[in-house]
């Protein structure tokens, strides 16, 4: 028994599956609405995804073709961005001064309204450090009063203790 036949069947169903494969990685690279995937392979190359990732080298040529339209869309994102027209140039250009303008404008705003506060804290201070020496001022006279009322009394209290001491001394003799 020979297994020559089914050698034979098996190559041509290789060889088939290949081409489907490469006919659908073909129109999936051609047709940038396809999107670059196993499961859109399998479909296109009427097989199953188990197929392509036994063979390998169909998921491999996927990931090629995804690089290249990836990088595809970037060179035309920048070659977009290179071909400004003058009115697109002059536009930006005006926006960009629009929004310094206003920068400064606030800028001015913010810098004009911490001067007057700066300008009422100093003269709040000011006020409150005028308040402060009188209130100093009043307080040193308030303490030298007391003293002299203190001493004032220690004197009535020494002469009353002497005034205790000596009762004669308070009948005076005409």
């Amino acid at each position: 028994m020979s297994s020559a036949p089914y050698d034979t069947k098996n190559a041509e169903s290789f060889d088939a599956v290949t081409y489907s494969l490469n006919e659908a990685l073909k129109k999936i690279e051609k047709d940038l609405s396809l999107p670059v995937n196993v499961t859109n392979l399998a479909k296109l190359a009427s097989v199953h995804r188990n197929t392509i990732y036994h063979r390998e080298w169909p998921v491999a040529e996927l990931k090629r073709i995804k690089a290249g339209r990836e990088q595809q869309k970037k060179d035309q994102a920048i070659a977009k961005a290179n071909t400004k027209t003058p009115e697109q140039l002059l536009e930006q250009s005006r926006l960009e001064i629009v929004y310094w303008f206003t920068q400064l404008e606030e800028a001015r705003v913010s810098v004009k309204s911490l001067t007057a506060t700066t300008k009422q804290t100093a003269q709040s201070r000011d006020y409150y450090m005028a308040e402060y020496k009188q209130s100093q001022e009043t307080i040193s006279k308030l303490n030298a009063d007391i003293l002299k009322l203190q001493s004032a009394m220690a004197i009535l209290e020494d002469e009353l203790a002497k005034s205790k001491s000596s009762p004669e001394s308070l009948f005076v003799v005409v």
